[in-house]
């Protein structure tokens, strides 16, 4: 299987032209044709991104899978922010959490943290259980990003009942009057945590780590590599995190955060149908 991307290029903003195409390439790779049975066939690539370099951290970022917003406690409308509100996983969700972690079971992984939102830490359990009796380490520096009072609301509906809201947050990166976080809050915090987990696989000498998280979060720590801002909204935008997709990235053993985007947004193997309503799904965030 061939990476999206050569170890020997340098990290820049320019890097996006170059990581997306490839990134998008491998979110329409066909899903696992499916056998007699109804089973889905086993892919002859499981794991679309090259070996790592000897020596450095491999780090394994995994969005949550898809959610249910359709419970009794946490009743939204399709397409509503929901962000560090502790949804659960629906059925679909839970099928593509266990399909991330069977990518990633002859991984060799030797640390999971995980946000303590019961949607992550149950694909870090899945992630977890293919590599030992290790528990996830959670960390509250990657939960996703707090909504304020456009918890449970669509776009439509803040518009409604806070006319401006988005527009002054999307105009002002430093705007904050809905009560939650700015990207640049949310970036800082999750890099802040992001340091603490390369210092610790640095100290334990592990060099397969993931981190289970969201949306957000993963994007937070691939768009740093690239070398783009928080403020660059327009940019993240093309950055395609979808649920239980993984993001692969490479960290010299010694030094600080800037690491090598090896592949993004990678979809585990899901069956016909289960592609099928994953994509029919809310590609949403929150």
């Amino acid at each position: 299987c061939m990476s999206m991307r050569s170890r020997s290029l340098p990290l820049a903003s320019s890097a996006l032209l170059l990581l997306l195409p490839a990134t998008r390439a491998f979110m329409a790779a066909p899903a696992a044709p499916l056998s007699s049975s109804g089973a889905a066939k086993a892919q002859t690539c499981t794991t679309p991104w090259k070996m790592a370099v000897e020596g450095d951290i491999r780090v394994f970022l995994v969005r949550h899978g898809a959610v249910d917003l359709t419970t009794p406690e946490h009743f939204y409308p399709k397409g509503s922010f929901y962000g560090g509100d502790d949804v659960p996983l629906s059925a679909l969700g839970e099928r593509e959490a266990k399909a991330a972690g069977e990518m990633l079971k002859d991984e060799g992984i030797d640390l999971v943290f995980s946000s303590p939102l019961r949607r992550a830490v149950y694909g870090a359990k899945q992630v977890a259980s293919h590599h030992g009796s290790m528990e996830p380490i959670l960390d509250d520096r990657f939960r996703e990003i707090e909504r304020g009072r456009w918890l449970g609301l669509t776009k439509e509906m803040v518009d409604e009942k806070y006319p401006g809201d988005l527009a002054k947050f999307a105009a002002d990166p430093t705007w904050k009057e809905h009560g939650g976080e700015t990207y640049t809050e949310l970036f800082e915090r999750v890099l802040d945590g992001f340091d603490h987990v390369l210092k610790v696989a640095r100290e334990k000498k592990a060099s397969r780590v993931a981190l289970v998280s969201h949306m957000w979060v993963t994007k937070s720590i691939v768009t740093n590599s690239m070398g783009l801002k928080p403020t660059q909204q327009d940019e993240w935008a093309k950055v395609d995190i979808p649920t239980a997709s993984i993001s692969v990235m490479d960290f010299p053993r010694e030094g600080g955060r800037e690491g090598v985007v090896v592949s993004a947004g990678v979809k585990p193997p899901l069956t016909e149908e289960e592609a099928k309503e994953a994509m029919a799904g809310n590609k949403w965030g929150g």
